[in-house]
């Protein structure tokens, strides 16, 4: 993670073990019966609306930082949004509206609080809708709404499965199991004026070398290094895909295998 993310003042003293064990009781008094903390559960009454300065420098494929006074917060956004601001003109203060949810997985282990974040809070409504359907996570949808919201609203509304299989990582069971679980629910989503995808699904060379220049600075190798390695890397390797690959490039470049004894 580039920057960790910080509870509110008022609440990041409580470690996340009591946040969680507190989620825990109040789900099983609301159920009257025993039951265990789920990973993936959202509770957006912690943080809904975050309001901070950008940086604009350092915004990835789906994440970007928000300063707000001494703190540093991680948001993770869908590609779509984070392109629009990076190439778009910059502006700060900026509002982001908010999911705050846990992610970890069901056998325990390391559980890390994390926000999704939209520019409109109709988007964080539709995409609220959209992963409670069994099976389609936040990870999950943050790459696959590369249609405007309105158009897979309707076809949901319309039963389309077609249509949803379509979308990045949407099966045949998972198209129809959003079917099942939101036609009924769409028509407001069907309405909105948008012509914009919340997600793109394959990142611009220009924006591939934004992220990959941006990563390298943060290693500590100045702009102009960075830039060099970029241009480089990039001159010999055309296929690259993310900066995972481009940072191997330059580990295998500075690390060339030797041979067998």
């Amino acid at each position: 993670m580039l920057c960790e993310l910080v509870a509110p003042y008022g609440e990041r003293q409580a470690p996340l073990a009591a946040i969680v064990a507190a989620g825990s009781r109040a789900k099983r008094e609301r159920e009257g019966q025993e039951g265990s903390f789920r990973p993936g559960q959202r509770s957006n009454t912690l943080i809904s609306e975050i309001t901070g300065e950008v940086l604009y420098d350092r915004i990835r494929r789906n994440s970007l930082l928000v300063r707000v006074n001494s703190l540093c917060y991680e948001v993770l956004v869908p590609s779509g949004v984070a392109s629009r601001l990076r190439e778009g003109e910059r502006h700060n203060p900026l509002t982001l509206y908010t999911i705050y949810y846990i992610d970890g997985g069901l056998g325990g282990g390391h559980l890390t609080p994390k926000l999704v974040g939209f520019l409109d809070p109709l988007d964080r409504e539709f995409f609220e809708a959209f992963t409670t359907v069994p099976g389609v996570g936040f990870m999950k949808a943050l790459k696959c709404l590369v249609r405007p919201l309105n158009e897979i609203a309707l076809a949901i509304e319309r039963g389309d499965t077609a249509f949803l299989k379509g979308l990045p990582f949407i099966g045949p069971k998972s198209a129809e199991r959003i079917v099942i679980e939101l036609r009924g629910k769409m028509a407001k989503f069907a309405l909105a004026p948008t012509d914009q995808p919340l997600s793109v699904e394959e990142s611009s060379a220009s924006e591939l070398r934004s992220e990959a220049v941006a990563v390298l600075e943060q290693l500590e190798y100045t702009r102009s290094e960075a830039e060099r390695m970029v241009q480089e890397i990039f001159a010999r390797h055309r296929n690259l895909k993310s900066v995972e690959d481009f940072l191997r490039k330059v580990f295998e470049q500075q690390h060339p295998k030797t041979g067998e004894p």
